[in-house]
């Protein structure tokens, strides 16, 4: 039968597609590594992992093994939870956090510290994804919680909502409304409005907000980063409504850019912290969503 850490070395190579970082991940060598999957392949009598020089692949069966290999280890380490839940000190060990990239590092950076005063003894292990990847992954043990924007509605999830997090109109330095303090949405009239992919809730509020004002939706280009966003602004080929916190992180120490709150009618976005309903750990995650709230509640 495969062993447990077997079966963890083959999820770190299904996740990295890498056998370098996997071991890195894992805090073994590459050969170790490397050696337990060979094992792990004579054991089950089946090639689990192609590997060329230019790239790793899992094979179909693989695939499937490793998506099981996911669930089985997040049942251990519930497990774990269980005996850990009635002792005074459960605060301990690792949360497995996956989070959007344009949500982790802005809330992080202020949320953080006052996670390592109340909790000490926890680590928090964060992985960034795609927001489409993320309930999955939380499905199947990837992860513990989810730090994502909007609803991550699930009949098997808990959600705790963090924030409201209003958006700032990003302009550059020399337009026409940057000297103003926040401007009134009826002055983007005529104005290009830039946003991130198409089909999020995000998105919808801002094509809303264009329809409204009479603002151009632009079609033919939208950002896949804010970073990228911002950096259009600055280039000149619009305008872009952004988030407060990444407004904060990132925009305010620039010079080819502003950021101006709107008056009204501001398009916002939840950002919420989400778990499993099954886990056994539903205290140290209420607990984590309190900590992250007071964090960013001066910034609603």
């Amino acid at each position: 039968m495969p062993r447990l850490q077997q079966l963890r070395y083959l999820v770190a190579v299904a996740d990295a597609l890498n056998f370098s970082r996997a071991a890195e991940a894992c805090h073994v060598t590459q050969p170790t590594l490397s050696m337990q999957l060979k094992e792990l392949e004579g054991r089950l009598n089946v090639q689990l992992v192609e590997r060329t020089r230019a790239r790793v692949l899992l094979t179909p069966v693989g695939e499937e093994i490793a998506r099981r290999a996911r669930t089985i280890l997040a049942e251990v380490e519930d497990i774990r939870d269980i005996a850990r839940r009635d002792d005074p000190a459960g605060f301990k060990g690792t949360v497995r956090m996956g989070v959007v990239q344009t949500v982790g590092a802005y809330v992080l950076s202020l949320a953080m510290p006052k996670m390592r005063e109340a909790f000490p003894e926890l680590r928090i292990h964060v992985r960034e994804d795609r927001l489409d990847n993320l309930p999955q992954k939380l499905s199947d043990g990837t992860h513990d919680v989810l730090l994502m924007p909007d609803d991550a509605v699930h009949p098997d999830f808990e959600r705790v909502r963090l924030m409201r997090e209003p958006l700032h109109l990003v302009l550059p330095s020399d337009h026409r409304l940057a000297g103003m303090a926040a401007i009134d949405p009826a002055q983007l009239r005529g104005e290009s409005l830039l946003s991130m992919d198409r089909g999020t809730r995000l998105h919808d509020q801002v094509a809303r907000l264009c329809a409204d004002v009479g603002a151009v939706d632009v079609q033919d280009y939208a950002g896949t980063t804010l970073d990228t966003l911002r950096q259009m602004v600055a280039a000149g080929m619009g305008l872009a409504l952004l988030p407060a916190l990444y407004v904060r992180s990132d925009v305010l120490r620039e010079k080819l850019v502003v950021a101006r709150p709107l008056t009204h009618a501001a398009p916002v976005r939840e950002l919420t912290l989400a778990w499993r309903t099954s886990s056994p750990r539903q205290a140290v995650f209420q607990a984590l969503a309190e900590t992250i709230g007071t964090s960013l509640a001066p910034w609603e």
